[in-house]
């Protein structure tokens, strides 16, 4: 029998990343959805960025039987995605109405990030014409790339406006990502500028293992089974005088005994319709009737 949930784990469809965390515990993630040469996953909560690498891919295979193959990674080697630095992204993109993220645009938010200053409160206004003066001062000693960075603000807009933060956008890249891989740009961040929906369907996810639902079931019963036993036992009166204190069992034997202390004053109230006899606790009905015996042979007249 199988110890793991789903069915694309070891299959022939997906390859299966085994991702090994901080911890030593191994995560099964099948990987589903690729972004080029890298993939997102989930484990312990935290976003991971990994590169498949072919020449790492195990293929397992046998006679008559489907083949798979699997990826081992280890997180230790990887920095996790801090979700407000996706969060800062997607806002930058969305609000700013930007394209994709590529070499071009982060240069533009590295450099406009430098000079970003805020106060609490204050709304950023980083202007890309001011931004195509300055790099225009550089064309002497780098014409090329100049050039290419005019010509890209130009199709920008020149007269746009960047209107949320940036500086910390531009450090994140740099330090994070840059430094892990430089494709990860291209393939990568631009994902971030799409909605909720559409991130959840890049995410891959590990699979858990299986509940032993049927163990759970069993158990359940029995402990309804035995609440119900409890129940009824206690409404026939099986535990009065061994648990003091037990509502409807002691407390109300002692409560009619004080209010009728003799067997006399109980049938007086019998007959009055105070009280029931069937529903008296079990050992005020056994005194009862004991009563009644000695007073119906005291009346029986002798021969």
């Amino acid at each position: 029998m199988g110890v793991l949930t789903g069915k694309d784990v070891y299959s022939s469809k997906y390859i299966t990343a085994d991702i090994t965390d901080a911890a030593h515990k191994v995560h099964f993630v099948p990987i589903k959805y690729a972004l080029g040469d890298y993939f997102l996953a989930d484990v312990n909560t935290r976003i991971y960025l990994f590169k498949i690498d072919g020449a790492r891919i195990f293929t397992w295979e046998k006679t008559l039987a489907k083949s798979f193959r699997k990826i081992y990674y280890n997180t230790s080697h990887v920095r996790p995605i801090s979700p407000e630095d996706t969060k800062r992204i997607e806002l930058l993109l969305k609000e700013n109405k930007l394209p994709h993220i590529d070499k071009n645009l982060y240069q533009i938010i590295r450099l406009l990030g430098l000079n970003e200053e805020l106060k609490e409160g204050e709304k950023p206004k980083h202007s890309l014409r001011k931004l195509s003066e300055q790099v225009e001062k550089q064309k002497v000693k780098h014409p090329e790339e100049v050039a290419n960075m005019i010509q890209y603000i130009r199709n920008l807009g020149v007269d746009r406006e960047i209107v949320t933060p940036i500086r910390k956008i531009g450090e994140f890249i740099e330090r994070d990502l840059i430094e892990t891989s430089s494709g990860f740009l291209g393939d990568v961040i631009a994902h971030y500028q799409r909605t909720d929906i559409e991130h959840r369907k890049v995410m891959n996810r590990p699979y858990g293992v299986k509940k032993p639902w049927m163990m759970v079931i069993v158990l359940m019963m029995i402990v309804l089974v035995i609440v119900a036993v409890v129940v009824y036992l206690l409404e026939d009166g099986a535990f009065e005088g061994l648990i003091p204190g037990l509502p409807g069992v002691v407390d109300e034997e002692a409560e009619i005994m004080s209010k009728y202390p003799t067997p006399e004053k109980l049938e007086e109230a019998i007959a009055k319709g105070e009280l029931d006899f069937d529903e008296l606790p079990k050992d005020i009905r056994s005194m009862l009737s004991a009563y009644r015996e000695r007073e119906e042979v005291a009346a029986t007249p002798i021969p």
